[in-house]
């Protein structure tokens, strides 16, 4: 048996300490993802049953073919077709708007531009329904209520600061001596911008992006209080609790299909993300 020294047990003692924090945290936070995906494949008799169980014997997938068939009582698959073109718009929106404001942010000597990047932040620490009950009055007067532009237009009001802020922090990162070249060769700043930055910030328009769009699509009061026969996919997802018959099995199965395009988005920039979060972080 090998010895170790003081100091690499207390490197061990550290690492087991961490990792075993991070598989308690990670193992905490899948067990209810799991149980969903448990209930969403199991017979309502076994769901309703006493005898728990964390294996399922068969897949039954009659739940998900019940919730997306045309004319089911909870219109999940519309609002799931709504939600992707609201958040795939907003998501464009935000990014169209939010890099040229970023770039002037982070290059231009702008007055006054400290105090607009604690403005937006500042944003977030109000609570939304002081800006939803004005604007939905706003959108009712002009006859945007329960459409796709309203939706659109409050989605990129409050995602857009933080866009501005993730894209800033990258373009913070490309050194400026780059685009001086750039300038002497004569580009103009719009050409140093369309030119040189983007290509190399392309990372942080992906991030952006994609934060937009997961923004989007998890928000729930927006659409709750803008729309009626509009559906999107959070809203129609709380329908469940409104019907006589609460059937589980189906509403699980209609909360994993809501879930699954911002589970994959994750599971395949995973890097991307965490990345933003650490320069956020370092921030």
């Amino acid at each position: 048996m090998i010895a170790l020294g003081p100091r690499r047990r207390r490197a061990l003692a550290r690492h087991t300490i961490i990792y075993g924090s991070a598989a308690l945290v990670l193992a905490v936070m899948a067990f209810p993802l799991y149980g969903l995906l448990l209930t969403s494949v199991q017979p309502e008799s076994v769901i309703r049953s006493r005898d728990v169980q964390f294996l399922p014997s068969n897949l039954f997938l009659e739940h998900f073919k019940e919730v997306l068939g045309q004319g089911h009582i909870v219109p999940i698959r519309e609002g799931i077709r709504n939600s992707l073109i609201v958040s795939t718009m907003t998501a464009a929106v935000c990014l169209i708007l939010a890099l040229p404001a970023a770039y002037a942010i982070s290059r231009l000597r702008l007055p006054g531009s400290s105090f607009v990047i604690g403005a937006m932040a500042s944003v977030y620490f109000l609570p939304t329904v002081l800006f939803l009950i004005p604007m939905f009055v706003i959108f009712v007067r002009w006859g945007l209520d329960d459409s796709f532009l309203s939706l659109i237009i409050a989605y990129s009001g409050f995602i857009l600061p933080f866009e501005i802020l993730i894209l800033k922090a990258f373009i913070d990162k490309v050194p400026k001596e780059i685009e001086d070249s750039a300038k002497v060769d004569g580009c103009s700043d719009i050409q140093a911008l369309a030119r040189v930055m983007l290509p190399l910030v392309r990372p942080g328009i992906l991030a952006g992006f994609i934060f937009a769009f997961i923004l989007s699509w998890i928000e729930f009061l927006t659409p709750l209080i803008f729309t009626s026969d509009l559906k999107i996919s959070t809203v129609a997802l709380g329908m469940f609790r409104s019907t006589i018959d609460i059937k589980v099995g189906q509403q699980a199965a209609a909360a994993v299909l809501t879930l699954l395009p911002v589970a994959l988005l994750m599971l395949v920039f995973q890097n991307l993300i965490t990345r933003v979060l650490l320069e956020g972080a370092d921030k």
